[in-house]
């Protein structure tokens, strides 16, 4: 479930920011940090939206049988500039999102989380798309994010296994 730009972003990180600790530009080295950390945490997040959202289409697909008028009308009304509105941010698990698909759904899904030691997997993810939403709502500039971007990177792919458990697993079927 991983991302390559996203790999290529981490090694580009790590060559920029080594190669300015060798030539003792700490300033430099810090600005790096704080733009690129904001940058990962976007992709991430973006990323995330973007496999969220085929999951539940290619699960309107299945059971619709493949009618266009079911998954137009999920596209457009319930997933198009409204995936901010399938987790609850202020919660440490995505209880939210899978009641979306029914109570008997969502204990599934805990249960299986749980059978697979998936909770510090899925708080990453959801973690990664609350700071998002910190960054992009709260003056992307002026907005200090406290991790580093290696800290960031690891939420990353700890949240992966969420996401990966989300396109993989039968939770909703």
């Amino acid at each position: 479930m991983f991302n390559n730009r996203i790999e290529l972003l981490k090694n580009e990180y790590n060559e920029l920011s080594d190669f300015l600790e060798e030539q003792g530009q700490v300033s430099f080295a810090t600005y790096i940090n704080d733009n690129y950390k904001k940058s990962l945490l976007l992709s991430a997040a973006s990323y995330f939206e973007t496999i969220v959202v085929e999951i539940i289409i290619e699960y309107a697909k299945f059971c619709s049988g493949n009618d266009e008028k079911i998954v137009s009308l999920i596209e457009g009304k319930t997933l198009n500039r409204q995936y901010h509105t399938l987790f609850d941010g202020d919660r440490q698990n995505a209880n939210k999102f899978f009641g979306l698909f029914g109570d008997k759904t969502k204990e599934k899904a805990r249960k299986m989380l749980e059978d697979e030691s998936l909770s510090d997997a899925e708080r990453a993810f959801l973690s990664i798309g609350r700071e998002r939403n910190k960054l992009v709502h709260n003056n992307y500039i002026e907005v200090s994010i406290n991790s580093t971007f290696n800290e960031i990177y690891n939420q990353y792919e700890m949240a992966c296994n969420f996401v990966k458990f989300l396109r993989t697993s039968k939770f909703p079927k």
